[in-house]
């Protein structure tokens, strides 16, 4: 599919075990690649068009589908009909066992297998989408692009932190995203980060002090802004807490540092 010069495709590249990891990718141009990782629900129509948005800056912009080896189980509709349910506990209810009890009992096998992926060994299936990460970076990199970027947001925004410890980018940008799982690790990234946070998200607000404080001892550019009154996802069109003006104010802030630092 072509528009305005875009074009867009689902592509293939290997992982660190072989195997095939799906792609939506969408050029727009060589000034930069940018790694676009999708929030717990997969690939949305909102990921797709934050791709075709930042590829209409003149980027090309791969979205990896981090569920692409058992797609049958892991898409959008059956990962959220589990997480919504996990979701509606209060957030001091969610360590609770005989809570949690009450809700794996009404799953089915397939819930179950998406329940203990993406909630029981979260920190597991993390680690293996980042070695995908990882090679999605490899894969952009063969198609000779200067320089690149990570844009994610929710669980996506967390991985693309994670990622710009691991992975020489240029630019990084996280929307309410929780921080490098190891903060001196924040040592190790070499280019500037924007983070959009939620006034109203105190699981990811709580880590935001020590971040801050790991950015100025190792010396790191970050530009930060917290949107006060909003919701953890309130740039996700269409999403129950969509705030307006803060998903646009980020978005503009995103463009003009994407613009800034990658050209």
């Amino acid at each position: 599919m072509s528009k305005l010069g875009m074009e867009e495709k689902v592509i293939k590249y290997s992982s660190f075990d072989g195997k095939e990891v799906e792609g939506f990718l969408v050029t727009g141009g060589n000034k930069a690649g940018i790694i676009v990782i999708s929030e717990i629900w997969g690939i949305t129509e909102y990921v797709r068009n934050v791709a075709r948005r930042l590829a209409g800056l003149g980027f090309t912009a791969l979205a990896p589908n981090l569920y692409s080896r058992d797609s049958e189980i892991f898409n959008e509709r059956t990962i959220s009909s589990v997480m919504r349910r996990f979701f509606s506990l209060p957030p001091e209810k969610r360590g609770d066992r005989e809570a949690l009890a009450k809700i794996v009992e009404g799953l089915t096998e397939q819930e179950k297998r998406i329940y203990q992926d993406l909630v029981v060994n979260r920190a597991s299936t993390e680690d293996r989408m980042l070695k995908d990460l990882e090679h999605a970076f490899h894969y952009l990199k063969s198609l000779g692009l200067p320089k690149f970027g990570a844009i994610g947001f929710c669980m996506g925004g967390g991985l693309a932190f994670q990622l710009s410890t691991q992975v020489p980018l240029d630019a990084t940008v996280v929307y309410y995203g929780r921080n490098p799982r190891t903060l001196e690790d924040i040592a190790k990234i070499k280019g500037p980060v924007l983070a959009h946070y939620a006034g109203e998200d105190s699981a990811i607000n709580q880590g935001v002090p020590d971040m801050v404080r790991a950015m100025i001892q190792y010396k790191k550019e970050l530009d930060m802004k917290i949107y006060p009154g909003t919701y953890h996802a309130f740039a996700t069109e269409g999403g129950h807490v969509y705030n307006e003006a803060a998903a646009k104010d980020a978005w503009d802030r995103t463009v003009r540092f994407f613009t800034r630092v990658l050209g």
